[in-house]
């Protein structure tokens, strides 16, 4: 999955009137990381993920919940 592609389905969720798990916004992340090879290619996409992120809807209640998700794929990125 692209970039693109991915932050089309986060725009999906944020703008889903029906409540939204984490699950699909986990499951697109784990696709676009699973795209990329290597480590730190991975932690480069996540982190065009989370730029790309920070400019959609702030005010979406599922926000919250996809910057937690982001957040969690970062810790996993960080360990050793």
């Amino acid at each position: 999955m692209t970039r693109a592609e991915t932050l089309r389905v986060f725009e999906g969720l944020l703008a889903a009137e029906r409540p939204v798990n984490a699950g699909e916004a986990d499951a697109a992340i784990w696709a676009r990381l699973d795209a990329v090879e290597g480590l730190a290619a991975q932690r480069a996409a996540l982190a065009e993920l989370e730029r790309g992120a920070a400019g959609l809807d702030a005010g979406s209640a599922f926000m919250p919940i996809l910057l937690d998700t982001l957040a969690r794929h970062r810790a996993r990125l960080a360990e050793p």
